[in-house]
């Protein structure tokens, strides 16, 4: 309301990529029993558990495990040494902030653009309460049209390959095909534009450095994409 406003943006290492962060945290390859980067899940564990968990790694823990897998104190056979130490099998030597990966900021990402996606094709802007049968139509018929022009299969559950396919321009010029709107084609069109503008900004560790053009119009383009998510979608 012409109030003076400012704004600051703190950018941390928040987007690292996975194998990086086992590499400088002294953890076992990405094909480890232990599949988690931040708790002491295993594979078993967290296939029965999908919600409930909580950040329970840290630095200084697996420096002290890497020490036991080095000194075995307790005599313990190889298997239930790993068992102790949660697959620690190097010594870390740089530490990580415990926030979400750059794989996961990218499924979280097109798994919401998949649902606009989907609500875009069946127009639920004109619609109030559509059925189910009606958005499994609208899904069909998305899951058609990348199959098509992008030979991307359906999933049953985002992964980090579908996810980057379909954050793309030529994703996104197949989906708005089946809009029939050209008003919202365009609004669509806007939104994603506005999104490869800002990724490069947030996939970066130094943004300033990097991709100083997308990092100065940052704030600006944030606010439209929130200002057009908040008001057309």
């Amino acid at each position: 309301g012409g109030m003076q406003r400012s704004f600051r943006f703190f950018f941390r290492g928040t987007g690292y990529d996975e194998k990086m962060v086992r590499e400088l945290e002294g953890l076992e390859a990405s094909g480890s029993t232990y599949v988690c980067t931040l708790c002491d899940s295993t594979r078993a564990e967290a296939s029965k558990n999908m919600v409930l968990h909580s950040i329970t790694r840290s630095h200084c823990e697996n420096l002290e495990r890497y020490e036991i897998w080095r000194k075995n104190p307790f005599s313990e056979s190889a298997d239930e040494l790993r068992d102790r130490v949660k697959g620690v099998s190097a010594k870390p030597f740089m530490e990580t902030q415990p926030t979400l990966d750059a794989l996961h900021c990218d499924i979280g990402n097109a798994t919401e653009f998949y649902k606009i996606f989907q609500d875009e094709i069946g127009e639920v802007f004109l619609k109030s309460n559509p059925s189910r049968e009606e958005r499994r139509r609208w899904r069909s018929a998305l899951d058609k049209q990348l199959r098509k022009k992008l030979k991307l299969k359906p999933v049953m559950r985002m992964n980090g390959n579908f996810a980057r396919r379909l954050m793309t321009r030529e994703a996104v010029e197949a989906v708005c095909e089946l809009v029939p709107s050209e008003e919202r084609r365009e609004a669509l069109l806007k939104l994603m534009d506005l999104y490869f503008q800002m990724k490069p900004v947030w996939r970066s560790s130094f943004p300033a450095r990097d991709c100083p053009d997308q990092f100065c119009r940052y704030s600006y383009n944030s606010q439209q994409f929130a200002d057009l998510l908040s008001t057309t979608f």
